[in-house]
């Protein structure tokens, strides 16, 4: 009987697991080092840390809740880097999506059940749309599109927080806030006790749409081939200009999506005064994934399940939640040096090769 890992896509999959499972448990242990030396009482700081999250229905919401955004993040980035387009555009149209979508849903004169959906979509639109310029410069111009990408969400930044203060304010709350959003008007809840929206079910499905668009579809197949080896792709007939800019203006997109999902299922107000970081967080999660989208949702809930334990840690005991962090550096560290020590590796053998293939000609 042929075993299931004969396959070299499994094994390598299978090994990839592994190597991403060998991080995490080295990243854990360093943690539990960290809060002995720390903690007056490590082994009841170690025992929250690791089994808060599922103490009870809300702490395993909370986890789910705090895995959303990481799930739409982490595609966004995966459909970048996967065309070999390191671009941080996620962050600013994760902000603007979700700011879109809170404005938006009390403004439309819809059908309850298409205000969310509306909104949600108009809210990609956008996010796609600003997604196209740091495509284009990078099609185009050759403009480095992680630099450009980077500024640009600042530029969102400040376009937003403009418009939030001077145009879609809520004069009657008492603090910066848009104007609160119905039950009618958001997506509902799956579980209201735990506060886990339906979000999640559409981070879900964009996630498998996403892998049948990469490996199921020719211009999944071109986008790789692209982030793979440009050079070849062009030599094969492959427009590389409009496969750069198919990918980040999906990825913008679908960052953007994600922002008013995540907005319109969690929150009745936009309240968010600061750039929320998921967009950046995305990178960690595309990259302990491996870029593949598939694993996405397992990362997000492993970081969803370190951050409420950390919270809970910081809530009961004392040490700070901050260890959280040290986890994720650790985490990327060990990760990124097992990439880089597999492409030297690959290019030691490629030389060697080479030299052995030119001693024959000779």
């Amino acid at each position: 009987m042929r075993s299931p890992f004969a396959s070299p896509r499994l094994r390598s999959l299978a090994f990839e697991i592994m190597r991403t499972l060998l991080a995490i448990l080295l990243a854990l242990v360093l943690a539990c080092g960290i809060i002995s030396l720390t903690s007056e009482t490590p082994m009841e700081t170690i025992r929250i840390f690791l089994t808060a999250p599922f103490a009870n229905d809300y702490t395993r919401g909370k986890m789910i809740t705090e895995a959303v955004p990481l799930i739409f993040t982490g595609v966004a980035v995966c459909i970048m880097v996967q065309a070999g387009q390191f671009n941080m555009i996620g962050e600013g149209t994760f902000f603007l999506g979700a700011f879109v979508g809170a404005i938006l849903t009390v403004r439309l004169q819809l059908p309850p059940i298409l205000i969310p959906i509306v909104a949600i979509l108009a809210a990609a639109l956008i996010a796609a749309t600003v997604g196209y310029v740091p495509a284009q410069l990078k099609a185009r111009l050759k403009v480095n599109e992680f630099v450009s990408s980077l500024m640009l969400n600042f530029i969102l930044f400040w376009i937003v927080m403009y418009l939030f203060n001077n145009v879609f304010a809520d004069p009657n709350y008492s603090s910066l806030a848009t104007h609160y959003m119905q039950d009618h008007q958001r997506l509902p809840f799956l579980n209201a006790e735990t506060e886990v929206s339906s979000s999640f079910l559409i981070a879900i499905g964009f996630t498998l749409l996403t892998w049948a668009f990469l490996y199921r579809t020719h211009w999944g197949y071109t986008l790789r081939m692209t982030g793979y080896n440009s050079k070849f792709a062009r030599y094969c007939g492959i427009a590389t200009g409009r496969v750069i800019v198919l990918a980040q203006v999906l990825g913008a997109a679908l960052a953007g999506l994600g922002g008013a999902a995540f907005m319109l299922g969690n929150f009745y107000r936009f309240t968010w005064k600061a750039l929320p970081n998921y967009g950046f967080d995305g990178f960690i999660v595309a990259i302990m994934a491996r870029n593949q989208p598939l694993l996405v949702p397992f990362v997000a809930l492993f970081l969803g399940y370190l951050r409420v334990g950390a919270m809970e840690m910081a809530r009961l005991s004392d040490v700070p939640n901050e260890v959280i962090y040290i986890i994720q550096a650790v985490m990327i560290l060990i990760v990124g040096g097992q990439a880089f020590l597999a492409r030297w590796r690959h290019r030691r053998m490629q030389q060697r090769l080479s030299e052995k293939g030119g001693a024959t000609h000779v």
